[in-house]
C-alpha cells in the first residue's frame, strides 16, 4: 500500500526536468527539479518538499546542484505523530513539533549515460535550521518549554537511476541514506535513516517537437524512440 501510494505522489508530485538531448556533449544544460523526498523515520515515512536547479556537463553528463528543502504541513504531521507516540510511549507530558528547512549543494557523479537509461551517484551536503516548539499531551494544560532553534547539517549519499521511456518523458528513482550531522546537546529526534525520491522528468525534446509542429508547421515528431 505505501509503495502505491509512493508512486502515485511521485508521479503526480515529482520532479519536471528539463534536458535537451539535442545539444553537443560537450555543451551545458541547465536544469530545474521539483520533487518531494520522503525518509524512513522509525519505519514511518516523513516528507520533504524541495526544488533545485542543475548544471549539467561534459561527456558523462555530470551534475552540480543547489537547492532549498522544506518540510511543509505533511511533513510536520507525519513527524510530530511519531514524535507524540514516542513521548506517549515514555510517559512524557509534552513532545517536540518540529519543523526544518536547508539550503544544499550536490553533485551528481554519472556512472553510465546510455540512450535508454542512466545510473548515478549523487552526494548532497545541506545546512539550514530546525525549530522546535513543545506541545502538551493534555489540551487541557499549556506546554512548560520553550522554543529553540538548532543548526542542521544534512549528509545524503545515495545512488540514482533513470530510464529514459521517450524522448519526452522518464522517470528516476534515488534512494540512499541521510545522516544529520547535529551536535551531542541536540534536541532533535533521531533523523538518521533511508530515503528515497521518485521523479517524472519532462524532457527539452518535448518543448521543442511541439513548438516547430504549432508554430512552425512541421510534422509532429514520434517521441518514441
Amino acid at each position: 500500500m505505501i509503495v502505491k501510494r509512493t508512486w502515485l505522489l511521485g508521479l503526480w508530485w515529482g520532479c519536471a526536468t528539463l534536458s535537451q538531448a539535442q545539444q553537443p556533449d560537450s555543451a551545458g544544460l541547465l536544469k530545474v527539479h521539483l520533487d518531494m523526498r520522503s525518509s524512513l523515520v522509525e519505519k514511518r515515512l516523513v516528507s520533504m518538499w524541495g526544488t533545485s536547479l542543475g548544471w549539467e556537463w561534459g561527456k558523462m553528463r555530470n551534475e552540480v546542484t543547489i537547492g532549498y528543502y522544506w518540510m511543509g504541513d505533511r511533513g510536520r504531521r507525519q513527524l510530530g505523530r511519531l514524535q507524540e507516540a514516542r513521548a506517549r510511549a515514555l510517559g512524557q507530558e509534552e513532545y517536540l513539533a518540529v519543523d526544518m528547512r536547508y539550503g544544499g549543494v550536490g553533485y551528481w557523479h554519472t556512472v553510465a549515460d546510455r540512450k535508454r537509461w542512466k545510473l548515478a551517484v549523487p552526494l548532497e551536503l545541506g545546512l539550514g535550521q530546525a525549530r522546535m516548539s513543545p506541545v502538551s499531551l493534555q489540551a487541557s494544560l499549556p506546554a512548560t518549554g520553550t522554543e529553540s532553534r538548532e543548526i542542521i547539517v544534512p549528509l545524503q549519499v545515495a545512488g540514482y537511476g533513470e530510464w529514459k521511456a521517450t524522448r519526452w518523458l522518464g522517470t528516476g528513482l534515488q534512494a540512499g541514506y541521510r545522516w544529520h550531522l547535529t551536535g551531542a546537546d541536540s534536541r532533535l529526534p533521531p533523523l538518521n535513516g533511508l530515503y528515497y525520491r521518485i521523479r517524472v522528468l519532462v524532457y527539452m525534446d518535448t518543448f521543442y517537437d511541439w513548438r516547430d509542429h504549432l508554430f512552425r508547421k512541421e510534422a509532429l515528431r514520434s517521441p518514441f524512440y
